[in-house]
């Protein structure tokens, strides 16, 4: 029974070191983040554009199709569906075009809001690096020091509802099966833990679960 239970602790510290090291560890062929399966495409951004809410800005503005639009890319191809589906391409206006009036702060609209949620749902594509090594464990002192920032992409309920479940049985952060062997991270670093949950939550669990705390 004790080798068992030896066997099964070494497997457990073993099995938290590799996820901690893919946590900040830079990625490469042989140790890649988990893919999230979430479309990398920002096409919603374009489906979200309405010309009619638009259309009197620009004519205030004076802005013309071409300044959005271009007209002016030769496609030679003997192929005509192929011709056809460039030339669709080729006249949807890139990121910038939106980005000079909604983003960039030399040309932007004072009208034109900047949050990227006006446009995209789908924020995978967005995701900012420094949002790839821990970011879970560190996003507090850049909410701290810059919260319109994360503003510009998060909405304010999202936060409130990560903290406000912070003490459930929800996997907000942690895998399904982090309960089986959190009493290991627990003692290691208890402080840690402390930084999301309260003292009386792991008392209240362990109780529940008739579970001796002093072991």
């Amino acid at each position: 029974m004790r080798r068992f239970a030896a066997a099964l602790t070494a497997t457990l510290a073993i099995t938290v070191a590799v996820v901690s090291c893919r946590q900040v560890m830079p990625s490469n062929r042989y140790m890649r983040p988990r893919s999230s399966g979430v479309s990398q495409s920002t096409a919603d951004a374009r489906r979200a554009f309405d010309h009619a809410r638009h259309a009197a800005l620009f004519e205030a503005k004076e802005i013309a199709c071409g300044d959005c639009h271009r007209f002016d890319v030769q496609i030679e191809s003997d192929d005509p569906v192929r011709a056809s589906e460039f030339s669709r391409r080729a006249l949807h206006p890139g990121s910038a075009a939106c980005h000079s009036c909604h983003v960039d702060a030399e040309t932007k609209m004072e009208t034109a809001p900047g949050n990227c949620t006006t446009c995209h749902e789908n924020l995978a594509p967005l995701r900012p690096a420094n949002h790839d090594l821990s970011w879970s464990k560190v996003h507090a002192a850049f909410a701290r020091t810059n919260s319109d920032e994360c503003q510009s992409c998060h909405k304010q309920a999202d936060c409130i509802d990560c903290h406000q479940r912070r003490d459930t049985i929800q996997t907000v952060v942690h895998d399904r099966s982090f309960r089986f062997f959190h009493g290991i991270e627990a003692r290691a670093n208890p402080m840690q833990c402390g930084s999301c949950h309260r003292e009386d939550y792991c008392i209240r669990c362990h109780q529940q679960g008739k579970v001796n705390l002093e072991r």
